[in-house]
Order: structure tokens, then C-alpha cells, then sequence
């Protein structure tokens, strides 16, 4: 893999190549919708809102730089807002999550994985919550899926988690008897961190005497790995995301995850594209 400090990993026009091979997979994938279609593919939108958080630009900063390259047209930021503010669009930024998440999958591997859940707040301190699955390799962590969900705890994990095999480790926040029925469900070895408040539960009993093997509470120790995403997040972008309503707000969110995805499958890649596009790195 290249380094994160590689200059490969910021060529925008290479960013977006990747980005779209992805989507493109994606909404192949997708249902067409009665209704009068719209000027521009949703493949380019999402695209644009995605570059958007690469580049770090701003609504009137991607109508300006972005929307020209990537729609062969400029695009109004009022346009660019109204597609960061549908429902629809955040629902299939979770589906390319998960699409790029199979992909690093395949090309890395895992040791163990884990679930979390972290808030990103913003202008109004409104705050948006989204429950995250990482796998993790040496020296690397990846996201496998996301979750908006914040109704109960067994439904979020149940959306982001993919089927897989492993110990999947989680705080004592996920000590819930149908969550971890869940992830038993899905192939895992779950060692949840137990509530000192929560007893009952056939699952939950289970996990309990999983917890209590010394070589699993080692291992839950290395849990503090999986968070290493958050901070990377928090590093690159802030912790308070510059939009008025919570849709945005979640757009905004997953599309920043998928720029970390999209990013690390061009280091993964970098070495061959290196190659091919310059002399040897």
C-alpha cells in the first residue's frame, strides 16, 4: 500500500475515476423510478457530492470547480443542496458504503471487527448519530457498513453489520440480548463489554461467557483500533459539519466515509496506477 502522505491519493481526477466505477456499480443496481427523469444521471450527483467532501469545497465552491468536470456542465450550488437534502440519496450513499466496503474486503482481508457509533453535530448543534462496522487488518482499518438508524439498538446493527466470521468486538452500549442474536446470526463471535445494569437473556448469556475467556479480554483491548476511523474523520474534517438541516448532515457523513473507502482502495491500487500513469514510484 502507499503511504496516506502519498500525492497519488490527492489527484482529484484520479479520486473520481474510482469513485464512479463504484457508483456507477451501484445504481446499476437501483430501480427506475416513474416521473420525469432528471437533466443530469443521479450517478453524477452523488459523484458531485461526494468530490465535494474530497475537495473540501463548499455548495458555491463545487458549482464553481467541481460541477463542470463532472456533469459537463455548471451546475447551481441551489441544485447541488436540493439532491444533498433527499432521503433517497443518503439511502444509496449507504449502499455504495457497503459496495466499496466488499471491495476493500476482498483486497485486505480482516483479523476482527467492530461496531460503534459515533455524532457529528452542525450549525444548529443538532446531532446526527450513525452506527459504523470496521474491519480490521494490520495497520489498516476499513468501514464495511453504516447505519442512521437510531431507534433501537438491535435494528442499526442489523442494517450496517454484513455477514462475516471472527470475533466482532463492541462497547457495553451493544449489551443487548437481540443484538447480539444478531451478530451470533451472522457468523460472528461477539465479545460485548457486558452492562453491569443488564442480566436476562439467552444471548446475552452467552456472550458473557465468551467475554470472560482471557484471551477474548485481550483481544477486546485491541477494540480501540476499530475507533481509529473516528479520529481520522475528526483529523481530516473537524467535528462540527457546516449544514442547517439534519439530512444534510447525514449526506455529508457518509459521504466523508466513503471518501476514506475510495481513498484507500487508490493506496491500495496506488503502486500499479503509479506505474501506468508515471515513471516507477
Amino acid at each position: 500500500m502507499l503511504h496516506r502522505w502519498n500525492s497519488l491519493i490527492e489527484d482529484l481526477n484520479l479520486f473520481i475515476k474510482t469513485a464512479k466505477r463504484h457508483i456507477k456499480k451501484v445504481c446499476s443496481k437501483l430501480k427506475n423510478k416513474r416521473g420525469r427523469p432528471t437533466k443530469h444521471a443521479i450517478e453524477d450527483y452523488l459523484l458531485l457530492l461526494i468530490a465535494k467532501e474530497e475537495d473540501k469545497k463548499s455548495l458555491r465552491g463545487a458549482e464553481a470547480r467541481l460541477s463542470k468536470l463532472i456533469c459537463n456542465e455548471r451546475v447551481d450550488h441551489s441544485v447541488i443542496s436540493y439532491w444533498e437534502k433527499k432521503q433517497e440519496v443518503t439511502e444509496i450513499l449507504n449502499l455504495i458504503v457497503k459496495e466499496l466496503g466488499i471491495n476493500l474486503q476482498n483486497k485486505l482481508g480482516y483479523e476482527f471487527s467492530m461496531v460503534d457509533s459515533t455524532k457529528f453535530s452542525n450549525w444548529h448543534n443538532e446531532e446526527v448519530e450513525f452506527h459504523i462496522v470496521n474491519r480490521i487488518k494490520m495497520g489498516v482499518v476499513y468501514p464495511i457498513g453504516i447505519s442512521l438508524i437510531t431507534k433501537t439498538v438491535a435494528s442499526p446493527v442489523e442494517e450496517a453489520t454484513p455477514n462475516g466470521k471472527g470475533n466482532l468486538y463492541g462497547d457495553a452500549w451493544y449489551d443487548d440480548n437481540k443484538t447480539i442474536g444478531i451478530l451470533f446470526g451472522k457468523g460472528y463471535i461477539p465479545i460485548i463489554c457486558p452492562n453491569k445494569n443488564r442480566w436476562h437473556g439467552y444471548y446475552r448469556k452467552k456472550a458473557r461467557k465468551l467475554y470472560r475467556n482471557i484471551k477474548n479480554r485481550l483481544g477486546y483491548r485491541q477494540s480501540g483500533r476499530g475507533e481509529s476511523i473516528f479520529g481520522s474523520l475528526t483529523n481530516e474534517y473537524g467535528d462540527r459539519i457546516k449544514t442547517l438541516t439534519k439530512l444534510a448532515t447525514q449526506t455529508r457523513s457518509i459521504a466523508r466515509v466513503i471518501v476514506h473507502q475510495v481513498k484507500l482502495i487508490i493506496r491500495i491500487v496506488g503502486k500499479l496506477l503509479g506505474i501506468v500513469r508515471h515513471a516507477p514510484i
